[in-house]
Protein backbone atom coordinates (compact mmCIF):
# COMPACT_ATOMS: atom_id res chain seq x y z
CA UNK A 1 0.00 0.00 0.00
CA UNK A 2 1.43 3.81 -0.73
CA UNK A 3 0.51 5.93 2.24
CA UNK A 4 1.40 10.46 2.89
CA UNK A 5 1.31 11.65 5.79
CA UNK A 6 1.03 15.24 6.50
CA UNK A 7 3.40 16.74 9.23
CA UNK A 8 5.51 13.85 8.34
CA UNK A 9 8.24 15.74 10.31
CA UNK A 10 7.20 16.40 13.47
CA UNK A 11 6.93 14.25 16.74
CA UNK A 12 4.47 11.67 15.21
CA UNK A 13 5.49 11.29 12.05
CA UNK A 14 8.38 9.27 12.11
CA UNK A 15 6.91 7.10 14.46
CA UNK A 16 4.07 6.36 12.05
CA UNK A 17 6.45 6.32 9.34
CA UNK A 18 8.97 3.87 10.64
CA UNK A 19 5.83 2.11 11.65
CA UNK A 20 4.31 1.49 7.96
CA UNK A 21 8.06 1.33 6.20
CA UNK A 22 8.52 -2.25 8.66
CA UNK A 23 4.92 -3.50 7.16
CA UNK A 24 6.28 -3.46 3.91
CA UNK A 25 4.57 -0.15 2.78
CA UNK A 26 5.49 2.90 0.43
CA UNK A 27 5.36 6.40 2.53
CA UNK A 28 5.53 9.56 1.48
CA UNK A 29 5.03 12.94 3.07
CA UNK A 30 3.96 16.43 3.22
CA UNK A 31 5.63 18.58 5.20
CA UNK A 32 6.18 22.63 5.79
CA UNK A 33 9.22 22.70 7.34
CA UNK A 34 12.70 23.43 4.55
CA UNK A 35 15.94 21.71 4.51
CA UNK A 36 17.36 18.01 6.37
CA UNK A 37 15.31 16.45 9.18
CA UNK A 38 17.90 13.68 10.38
CA UNK A 39 15.22 11.23 11.53
CA UNK A 40 13.59 11.13 8.06
CA UNK A 41 16.99 11.05 6.44
CA UNK A 42 17.94 7.79 8.73
CA UNK A 43 14.35 6.07 7.57
CA UNK A 44 15.57 6.70 3.90
CA UNK A 45 18.73 5.13 4.81
CA UNK A 46 17.25 2.10 6.15
CA UNK A 47 13.86 1.68 3.47
CA UNK A 48 15.65 3.36 0.92
CA UNK A 49 12.99 1.69 -1.75
CA UNK A 50 9.89 2.44 0.28
CA UNK A 51 11.05 5.98 1.40
CA UNK A 52 13.08 7.53 -1.78
CA UNK A 53 14.67 11.05 -1.38
CA UNK A 54 11.99 12.44 -3.04
CA UNK A 55 9.03 10.99 -0.83
CA UNK A 56 9.26 14.37 1.01
CA UNK A 57 6.88 16.94 -0.74
CA UNK A 58 7.00 20.64 0.88
CA UNK A 59 4.15 22.07 1.50
CA UNK A 60 2.07 23.98 4.20
CA UNK A 61 -1.33 22.21 4.44
CA UNK A 62 -2.71 25.93 4.80
CA UNK A 63 -2.19 26.35 0.84
CA UNK A 64 -5.19 24.67 -1.17
CA UNK A 65 -2.99 24.17 -4.18
CA UNK A 66 0.18 22.65 -2.57
CA UNK A 67 -1.93 20.20 -0.85
CA UNK A 68 -3.81 19.03 -3.99
CA UNK A 69 -0.94 18.65 -5.89
CA UNK A 70 0.92 16.41 -3.85
CA UNK A 71 -2.19 14.35 -3.10
CA UNK A 72 -2.34 14.12 -6.96
CA UNK A 73 0.88 12.92 -6.81
CA UNK A 74 1.23 10.54 -4.64
CA UNK A 75 -2.19 9.41 -5.27
CA UNK A 76 -2.47 7.30 -1.79
CA UNK A 77 -4.27 4.35 -0.59
CA UNK A 78 -4.41 5.91 2.55
CA UNK A 79 -3.86 9.24 4.18
CA UNK A 80 -2.91 9.98 7.56
CA UNK A 81 -3.24 13.69 8.79
CA UNK A 82 -1.16 14.92 11.46
CA UNK A 83 -0.01 18.13 10.65
CA UNK A 84 -1.26 20.66 13.03
CA UNK A 85 -0.22 23.51 15.89
CA UNK A 86 -0.33 21.25 18.79
CA UNK A 87 1.17 23.24 21.54
CA UNK A 88 -1.84 25.13 23.88
CA UNK A 89 0.12 27.56 24.15
CA UNK A 90 0.85 28.65 20.71
CA UNK A 91 -3.13 28.24 20.11
CA UNK A 92 -3.29 30.71 22.73
CA UNK A 93 -0.36 33.43 21.33
CA UNK A 94 -1.88 32.97 17.31
CA UNK A 95 -5.54 31.92 17.86
CA UNK A 96 -5.91 32.27 14.07
CA UNK A 97 -2.63 31.02 12.73
CA UNK A 98 -3.99 27.77 14.94
CA UNK A 99 -7.35 27.90 13.07
CA UNK A 100 -5.72 28.45 9.97
CA UNK A 101 -3.42 25.47 10.23
CA UNK A 102 -5.71 22.78 12.55
CA UNK A 103 -8.78 23.34 10.51
CA UNK A 104 -8.95 25.57 7.15
CA UNK A 105 -5.70 22.85 6.82
CA UNK A 106 -8.37 19.73 7.50
CA UNK A 107 -10.31 21.10 4.99
CA UNK A 108 -7.95 21.68 2.19
CA UNK A 109 -6.75 18.14 3.17
CA UNK A 110 -9.74 16.63 2.63
CA UNK A 111 -11.26 18.65 -0.58
CA UNK A 112 -7.84 17.96 -2.01
CA UNK A 113 -8.58 14.02 -1.59
CA UNK A 114 -12.27 14.60 -2.93
CA UNK A 115 -10.59 16.04 -5.88
CA UNK A 116 -7.35 14.44 -6.56
CA UNK A 117 -7.70 10.94 -5.59
CA UNK A 118 -11.33 10.25 -4.01
CA UNK A 119 -10.81 6.37 -3.62
CA UNK A 120 -8.39 7.48 -0.57
CA UNK A 121 -8.98 6.47 2.86
CA UNK A 122 -8.47 9.22 5.31
CA UNK A 123 -7.56 9.10 9.22
CA UNK A 124 -7.83 12.43 11.04
CA UNK A 125 -6.01 13.25 13.77
CA UNK A 126 -8.01 15.20 16.61
CA UNK A 127 -7.94 15.88 19.99
CA UNK A 128 -8.95 14.54 23.54
CA UNK A 129 -8.44 18.19 24.35
CA UNK A 130 -11.81 18.71 22.30
CA UNK A 131 -13.54 17.59 25.61
CA UNK A 132 -12.19 20.40 26.98
CA UNK A 133 -14.19 21.25 30.15
CA UNK A 134 -16.14 18.24 30.00
CA UNK A 135 -13.26 16.23 31.56
CA UNK A 136 -14.01 18.43 34.85
CA UNK A 137 -17.42 16.51 35.40
CA UNK A 138 -16.62 12.90 33.94
CA UNK A 139 -14.77 10.15 35.42
CA UNK A 140 -13.59 8.84 32.19
CA UNK A 141 -14.34 10.55 28.88
CA UNK A 142 -16.29 8.37 26.05
CA UNK A 143 -16.78 9.19 22.03
CA UNK A 144 -19.94 10.24 23.20
CA UNK A 145 -18.64 13.48 25.91
CA UNK A 146 -19.83 17.10 24.21
CA UNK A 147 -17.06 19.20 22.79
CA UNK A 148 -16.59 21.90 25.86
CA UNK A 149 -13.11 23.11 24.43
CA UNK A 150 -11.34 26.09 26.19
CA UNK A 151 -8.15 26.73 24.26
CA UNK A 152 -7.60 27.77 20.64
CA UNK A 153 -6.17 24.29 20.50
CA UNK A 154 -9.06 22.68 21.19
CA UNK A 155 -11.51 24.31 19.20
CA UNK A 156 -9.71 23.88 16.12
CA UNK A 157 -9.58 20.39 16.67
CA UNK A 158 -13.35 20.03 17.48
CA UNK A 159 -14.17 22.11 14.30
CA UNK A 160 -11.83 19.99 12.23
CA UNK A 161 -12.92 16.78 13.73
CA UNK A 162 -16.76 17.85 12.71
CA UNK A 163 -15.55 18.90 9.55
CA UNK A 164 -14.20 15.55 8.95
CA UNK A 165 -17.94 13.99 9.83
CA UNK A 166 -19.53 16.52 7.27
CA UNK A 167 -16.87 15.37 5.02
CA UNK A 168 -18.02 11.77 5.67
CA UNK A 169 -21.75 12.14 5.47
CA UNK A 170 -21.07 13.38 1.99
CA UNK A 171 -19.30 10.27 0.81
CA UNK A 172 -15.94 10.62 1.36
CA UNK A 173 -14.24 8.02 3.53
CA UNK A 174 -12.33 8.97 6.83
CA UNK A 175 -12.21 7.82 10.73
CA UNK A 176 -11.48 10.07 13.44
CA UNK A 177 -9.02 9.44 15.91
CA UNK A 178 -8.97 11.69 19.00
CA UNK A 179 -5.85 10.55 20.83
CA UNK A 180 -4.76 12.20 24.47
CA UNK A 181 -1.71 13.19 25.24
CA UNK A 182 1.18 11.03 24.18
CA UNK A 183 4.98 11.27 25.04
CA UNK A 184 8.12 9.53 24.32
CA UNK A 185 11.60 10.12 22.97
CA UNK A 186 11.58 12.83 20.27
CA UNK A 187 9.17 15.02 22.01
CA UNK A 188 10.16 18.82 21.79
CA UNK A 189 10.79 19.82 25.34
CA UNK A 190 8.10 22.36 25.67
CA UNK A 191 5.89 19.60 26.33
CA UNK A 192 5.19 18.77 29.93
CA UNK A 193 7.01 15.43 30.21
CA UNK A 194 9.96 16.16 27.74
CA UNK A 195 10.58 18.67 29.45
CA UNK A 196 11.12 17.84 33.28
CA UNK A 197 13.19 14.74 31.93
CA UNK A 198 15.35 16.90 29.23
CA UNK A 199 15.86 19.36 32.82
CA UNK A 200 16.32 16.45 35.20
CA UNK A 201 18.93 15.13 32.35
CA UNK A 202 20.64 18.33 32.74
CA UNK A 203 20.85 18.62 36.32
CA UNK A 204 22.79 15.23 35.80
CA UNK A 205 25.08 16.47 33.49
CA UNK A 206 25.70 19.38 35.46
CA UNK A 207 24.33 21.63 32.47
CA UNK A 208 21.74 23.34 35.12
CA UNK A 209 21.03 23.79 38.87
CA UNK A 210 19.54 21.15 40.77
CA UNK A 211 16.36 22.77 40.63
CA UNK A 212 13.04 21.47 38.45
CA UNK A 213 11.16 23.98 37.24
CA UNK A 214 7.01 22.80 36.83
CA UNK A 215 4.30 24.47 36.55
CA UNK A 216 0.83 23.07 37.97
CA UNK A 217 1.22 20.06 39.65
CA UNK A 218 -2.40 19.06 40.84
CA UNK A 219 -3.89 18.63 37.19
CA UNK A 220 -4.23 14.77 35.95
CA UNK A 221 -4.03 13.21 32.22
CA UNK A 222 -4.02 10.68 30.63
CA UNK A 223 -0.79 9.75 28.97
CA UNK A 224 -0.08 6.96 26.39
CA UNK A 225 3.48 6.10 24.81
CA UNK A 226 3.37 7.77 21.07
CA UNK A 227 4.75 4.05 19.61
CA UNK A 228 1.26 2.99 21.11
CA UNK A 229 -1.05 6.11 19.52
CA UNK A 230 0.64 5.49 16.12
CA UNK A 231 -0.31 1.04 15.82
CA UNK A 232 -3.52 2.67 16.97
CA UNK A 233 -3.98 4.96 13.97
CA UNK A 234 -2.88 2.11 11.94
CA UNK A 235 -5.21 0.32 13.20
CA UNK A 236 -8.18 2.75 12.89
CA UNK A 237 -7.13 3.19 8.95
CA UNK A 238 -7.25 -0.74 8.74
CA UNK A 239 -10.17 -2.15 11.04
CA UNK A 240 -12.08 1.28 12.00
CA UNK A 241 -15.34 1.88 10.70
CA UNK A 242 -15.76 5.14 8.26
CA UNK A 243 -17.26 8.06 10.07
CA UNK A 244 -16.38 6.80 13.53
CA UNK A 245 -15.14 8.71 16.19
CA UNK A 246 -12.36 6.50 18.29
CA UNK A 247 -10.45 8.06 21.28
CA UNK A 248 -6.93 6.81 21.70
CA UNK A 249 -5.63 6.77 25.47
CA UNK A 250 -4.22 4.95 28.18
CA UNK A 251 -7.34 5.09 29.92
CA UNK A 252 -5.54 5.99 33.47
CA UNK A 253 -5.37 9.37 35.08
CA UNK A 254 -2.18 10.14 36.18
CA UNK A 255 -1.97 13.58 38.12
CA UNK A 256 1.44 15.67 36.82
CA UNK A 257 2.65 15.21 40.10
CA UNK A 258 3.39 11.60 39.50
CA UNK A 259 5.01 12.44 36.24
CA UNK A 260 7.59 14.08 38.43
CA UNK A 261 8.04 11.68 41.14
CA UNK A 262 8.18 9.13 38.10
CA UNK A 263 11.20 10.83 36.86
CA UNK A 264 12.70 11.74 40.24
CA UNK A 265 13.23 8.24 40.96
CA UNK A 266 15.06 7.74 37.88
CA UNK A 267 18.24 9.64 38.59
CA UNK A 268 20.60 9.68 41.41
CA UNK A 269 21.09 13.50 40.90
CA UNK A 270 19.81 16.05 43.71
CA UNK A 271 16.80 17.30 43.16
CA UNK A 272 14.37 19.96 44.16
CA UNK A 273 11.13 20.69 42.51
CA UNK A 274 10.18 24.74 42.17
CA UNK A 275 6.48 26.04 41.00
CA UNK A 276 7.17 28.37 38.60
CA UNK A 277 3.47 30.23 38.42
CA UNK A 278 4.43 31.84 34.55
CA UNK A 279 4.12 27.64 34.29
CA UNK A 280 0.70 27.63 35.27
CA UNK A 281 -2.21 28.01 32.95
CA UNK A 282 -5.17 29.97 33.59
CA UNK A 283 -8.56 27.94 34.05
CA UNK A 284 -6.56 24.72 33.29
CA UNK A 285 -8.88 21.33 33.00
CA UNK A 286 -8.31 19.27 36.13
CA UNK A 287 -8.70 16.01 34.58
CA UNK A 288 -8.95 14.97 31.60
CA UNK A 289 -8.82 10.85 31.30
CA UNK A 290 -10.36 8.83 28.51
CA UNK A 291 -11.67 5.98 27.70
CA UNK A 292 -10.39 3.33 24.67
CA UNK A 293 -13.26 0.91 25.03
CA UNK A 294 -14.32 1.58 21.44
CA UNK A 295 -11.05 1.28 19.53
CA UNK A 296 -10.46 -2.03 21.52
CA UNK A 297 -13.71 -3.48 20.97
CA UNK A 298 -13.92 -2.83 16.72
CA UNK A 299 -9.97 -2.90 16.30
CA UNK A 300 -8.26 -5.08 19.11
CA UNK A 301 -6.12 -1.93 20.08
CA UNK A 302 -5.21 -1.14 23.08
CA UNK A 303 -2.17 0.91 25.18
CA UNK A 304 1.07 -1.94 25.50
CA UNK A 305 3.35 0.38 27.25
CA UNK A 306 3.37 1.19 30.95
CA UNK A 307 3.98 4.98 31.64
CA UNK A 308 6.76 4.27 33.78
CA UNK A 309 9.22 2.41 31.30
CA UNK A 310 7.74 5.70 28.28
CA UNK A 311 9.44 7.84 31.13
CA UNK A 312 12.51 5.66 31.65
CA UNK A 313 12.77 6.00 27.43
CA UNK A 314 12.50 9.88 27.14
CA UNK A 315 14.66 10.31 30.07
CA UNK A 316 17.35 8.24 28.60
CA UNK A 317 16.90 9.93 24.79
CA UNK A 318 17.53 13.48 26.78
CA UNK A 319 20.91 11.93 28.43
CA UNK A 320 21.81 10.63 24.84
CA UNK A 321 21.03 14.18 23.14
CA UNK A 322 22.80 16.32 25.90
CA UNK A 323 25.74 14.26 26.01
CA UNK A 324 26.12 14.67 22.20
CA UNK A 325 25.72 18.01 22.18
CA UNK A 326 22.19 18.27 21.50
Amino acid sequence: MRFLITGIGGFVGPYLARLLLEAGHEVFGLESRRGAIPVLEELHRQFPHHFPAGAILRADISEPLGVRHAVGEVRPDGLFHLAAVSFVTDSQADPLGAYQTNFFGTLNVLRAVRQEHPACRVLNVGSGDAYGASGNEMSVISESAPFRPVSPYGVSKAAADLAAFEWYWSGGEVIRARPFNHTGPGQAPRFVCSSFARQIAEIELGKRPGVLDVGNLDVTRDFTDVRDIVAGYLALWERGSAGRAYNLCSGRGVSIRTVVDELCRRTSAAVDVRVVETRRRANEIRWLVGSYARAEAETGWRPRRALGQTLEDLLEYWREQLASGV
